[in-house]
């Protein structure tokens, strides 16, 4: 009872400050905007002369591999900066209520910022019939998704009392998982570091495993490939937030 006790009201103080901070508005409507352009200039909405959003879904890897690690940053490195790390650290909450209560706050701020963008899908419902089950599955696995993204940038910035260099390391992660199922980047570790070891690497493609989702299709094993991603870096958060002393780091 006192683990929710304590998630719930760091959950709300968190969601509180990213809902009144100006960042959040700023990392929302830059999503938003990259999201539309892209899937518009780059995707060729129109040109594909059909109504679906599979053109829009497919930027979502690369989008998120920048924007959850700018989202994430704040999460750890920002107490230290603001000197409240010690103060959060020494509440009667356990460190797993906190890694989970400043992760679901983040994860609630990435599904408003999809609901928001549910809007061109009601667009594009205008011009012509949509599949609408195969949308909902392609923002649920975004939502997902965007969840491993969240989960390496606050590994990060636990790890580091600076937000840049926690930016850096998240997305840099992000990244090399994003890429890895790209048959260049497969060849160039082929040779650096040996074919079963870079087909080990390939094998944890984010984008491989939202491909699925992007077609409007629900796989198991990738369902379990992103808990799986989003609960092996949040162990590693804990086990960084863990190591934190209160009256120093």
């Amino acid at each position: 009872m006192r683990f929710w006790q304590g998630f719930w009201a760091i959950y709300r103080r968190e969601l509180f400050q990213d809902l009144t901070h100006p960042v959040a508005y700023v990392f929302i409507a830059g999503f938003l905007s990259a999201s539309v352009l892209a899937t518009f200039q780059l995707g060729g909405l129109f040109e594909a002369g059909r109504a679906d959003l599979s053109s829009y879904f497919q930027f979502h890897p690369w989008l998120y591999a920048v924007l959850m690690p700018a989202l994430a940053m704040r999460t750890w490195s920002d107490e230290v900066r603001r000197g409240t790390l010690e103060t959060l650290l020494a509440l009667p909450v356990s460190r797993a209520a906190l890694v989970l209560a400043k992760f679901a706050a983040a994860w609630t701020l990435v599904a408003l910022m999809l609901v928001l963008g549910t809007t061109l899908w009601l667009g594009i419902a205008l011009l012509g019939p949509v599949d609408h089950g195969a949308t909902l599955v392609g923002f649920c696995g975004s939502f997902l998704m965007a969840g491993a993204y969240l989960a390496i940038g606050m590994a990060a910035s636990a790890a580091s009392s600076s937000q840049a260099m926690s930016f850096v390391i998240a997305t840099s992660i992000s990244v090399l998982l994003t890429a890895a199922g790209l048959p260049i980047v497969s060849t160039i570790f082929a040779g650096l570091i040996g074919d079963q070891a870079a087909l080990m690497l390939c094998a944890l493609s984010i984008q491989d495993h939202f491909d699925g989702f992007q077609r409007g299709v629900i796989e198991v094993r990738a369902i379990v490939f992103f808990m799986s991603l989003i609960a092996a870096w949040l162990a590693v958060t804990f086990l960084f937030v863990t190591n934190k002393r209160v009256g120093g780091l």
